[in-house]
Parts: C-alpha cells; sequence; structure tokens
C-alpha cells in the first residue's frame, strides 16, 4: 500500500480524501487540527501548520511517503513543490512555483508570453488608488486568494476604495489586484500535465452571480460551444501552462469569452478544480477519474488519460440566490439523474463568496444539460 502525504484537511477536499481512501492508500493528513473534517480518512495524522516547509518535509521523509498531493488546495502548493524536489518526487519546478506565487506574478507571464489577459494593477495601499488609470467598470480582488473570497466588481473610485477595503482583508501578504472588467461567458477547462505534456480533459460552462461578486452557482460539462472555440480555448491554455512552467500536475484555468468573441484568460492553477468539478464532474461526464490520475500522477504511476464517455453533468448550488435547489434536493429521489446531493443548514447568508452557498446537487444524463 502506497503512502501517499495530503496537504490540508478542510471540507473541501472530504470529496478527494474519500475517494482516495477507497482507491487503497495510505494517507497522511498534514494540517492544523482545527476545521480538520478529513482526518477520519486518515491513517496518520500530524496536526503541523503546512506553511511550516522544513516540518512537512521531515514528516514526509520519517513515513517514506510515495508522493504528496494537495487536491484542489492552491496554498499549499509551494511547501507541496518543495517538499517534492527535496524528496526527488513527481512536481512541478521551484520556477513554476515562483510564477504562480500569486496573481501578479501569474498576469506578469502571461503578458511577457503574448497570452491575452485582462490590464491589471497591483496595489498595496489605499491611498495608491490614485493612480489606477484602469476603466471601469473593473474588478478587485486579493492577489493570492481564492474561492470568489474579496472579488468585487466596481464602477466608480468610492466603490473601488470600499472593494480594496473588503479584498485587502482575505490577502494573506497585503496586496490587492484590480483589472479590467472583461464581460461574457466564463468557463473552466481541466488538464492533467506529465513532463511538460498537457492531456486535455474537460471544459466547463460555469453559471455565476453577476456583478458585484461572481458567486459560482453552477457548472455544466460539457460547456455548449463549437468544436473551433472549443480548440481556440484548448491552443490558449495549452500555451500558458507551458509559459507558467506547469509540467507535472493538474491545472485549472479559468477562461472568459467576450461579446466581441475574444478569449482572455482570467487565471491558472497547478491544481485540481474544487466545487466537484475534478473529483465528480469530470469522472462523470469522459470516464476519466481525474482524482486516481492525479494520485498516480503523484506517486509516479502516470498513465496517459483515456476518455471514453461522452455524457453530460452538473452542479447546482444552494444559496440565497438559488433558494430552489432545496426543494429539488429534498425530493432528489424523483430525479433519476441526480446522482448526489448534500443539504447542509437553511440558514442562508447573503451571497457574496462561494463560502456562503449550504448546498449541492450533482447530475448525470444522456440527454443534455439539466435545465430548472
Amino acid at each position: 500500500m502506497k503512502k501517499l502525504a495530503v496537504i490540508g484537511a478542510n471540507k473541501p477536499l472530504e470529496c478527494f480524501y474519500r475517494q482516495a481512501k477507497d482507491l487503497g492508500y495510505y494517507l497522511i493528513g498534514i494540517a492544523y487540527e482545527e476545521g480538520a473534517v478529513c482526518k477520519k480518512y486518515c491513517d496518520k495524522f500530524y496536526p503541523v501548520s503546512f506553511a511550516d516547509k522544513e516540518a512537512v518535509l521531515e514528516i514526509c521523509k520519517k513515513e517514506q511517503i510515495a508522493g504528496i498531493i494537495s487536491f484542489s488546495l492552491e496554498s499549499a502548493l509551494p511547501t507541496l513543490i518543495y517538499v517534492a524536489q527535496s524528496m526527488g518526487l513527481v512536481s512541478n519546478s521551484f520556477e513554476c512555483a515562483k510564477k504562480l506565487e500569486n496573481k501578479y506574478s501569474m498576469r506578469e507571464c502571461f503578458t511577457a508570453n503574448g497570452i491575452p489577459n485582462p490590464e491589471y494593477k497591483i496595489v498595496s495601499c489605499k491611498d495608491d488608488l490614485e493612480e489606477i488609470n484602469i476603466p471601469y467598470p473593473c474588478i478587485v480582488k486579493p492577489v493570492d486568494s481564492g474561492g470568489s473570497q474579496g472579488v468585487t466588481k466596481v464602477n466608480n473610485f468610492n466603490e473601488l476604495k470600499n472593494a480594496f477595503d473588503r479584498a485587502i482583508e482575505y490577502s494573506r501578504k497585503g496586496g490587492v489586484i484590480i483589472e479590467q472588467y472583461i464581460d461574457g461567458r466564463e468557463f473552466s477547462v481541466e488538464y492533467i500535465s506529465h513532463n511538460g505534456k498537457h492531456y486535455h480533459l474537460q471544459i466547463t460552462d460555469k453559471t455565476t452571480s453577476g456583478e458585484p461578486y461572481f458567486v459560482e452557482l453552477a457548472h455544466h460539462q460539457p460547456a455548449q460551444i463549437s468544436m473551433d472555440m472549443a480548440n481556440r480555448i484548448k491552443c490558449m491554455v495549452e500555451k500558458a501552462l507551458t509559459a507558467l512552467s506547469i509540467e507535472n500536475s493538474a491545472s485549472h484555468t479559468e477562461i472568459k469569452l467576450n461579446s466581441k468573441g475574444e478569449l482572455y484568460i482570467i487565471e491558472i492553477g497547478a491544481r485540481m478544480g474544487g466545487d466537484y468539478i475534478t473529483s465528480d464532474l469530470v469522472r462523470l461526464s469522459t470516464g476519466y477519474d481525474m482524482v486516481k490520475g492525479c494520485i498516480e500522477l503523484a506517486t509516479g504511476d502516470f498513465r496517459i488519460p483515456e476518455i471514453n464517455d461522452k455524457y453530460f453533468s452538473g452542479i447546482y448550488f444552494y444559496s440565497k440566490l438559488t433558494p430552489y435547489i432545496a426543494d429539488i434536493i429534498y425530493n432528489s429521489k424523483m430525479y433519476p439523474d441526480i446522482v448526489a446531493s448534500e443539504l447542509e443548514s437553511t440558514q442562508l447568508p447573503d451571497t457574496k463568496s462561494n463560502a456562503d452557498r449550504r448546498g449541492y446537487f450533482i447530475y448525470r444524463s444522456i440527454n443534455g444539460k439539466m435545465e430548472f
């Protein structure tokens, strides 16, 4: 039984842990004890901050791990790469880690390589907002956070100042990036890369709450786009993955298609996509088990992905903006296409980030997107 170190153990990782356990791996969890709901899946658990690279490295050496993974947890990537590179395990390089350090360094890489991405500025002090010349509307977000936390669309300077205050609270290093707003459709694109070769898995249609917070409310696979558009998206993403030196990992790319038919890379994570996109939807729509594939990549057992199935899959989230989802979850047995559901609470906060959702259901269909 191969030993797999997993960095992080909070609730969003539970779907990955459960599948890894079912696959028969010996799981060593490394995370803060508080909120570590995935501890129950671990054969051994270390209540250690994954920000402490040396401590994590010593644990992994002692346990003689075969691979290390963080599933969809992006903040763990610097430590993951440090440990893997120190132990001769499979991972991306230190060069890649530097390029992916934050949203600003990523944008700088895209710009240097001629990859279309929104105009952007980085700000760490509120007084510097006066010098921002990006036209309104624009997007304000923490330079180093995820899950739609602290993201706001603004239309004037007063809104910009308020959005800066909101974004800076979510930034680990105290930085805010201000970006040109790109209208139009949003997609995510899932790849797995091995030795610098990129294997495309799926393109996902994303439904968000729209302005001002852009909370993700639903995802559907495959995206309803032409073959030509799919090829354009894949070509752009593969160029971006190469530019970022993503060579040995999963990747989750967010991309927008504006009203003029122009594509823009929004951001890329060198990890699996969250929101059940890679844990469930990819497997349901393509037949390829991405969780298994990424673990095998980390442990040196990579096999080229085979896409055998062509189904439709998707997820709808329950929130204050989508109250009707609760009734569907309660009556899920009436819908043969629903394969999983969860209702955490009926007490709904205002929907300002992905953390404000309180349930979901997942479907798989042979007849197309499940509409409501």
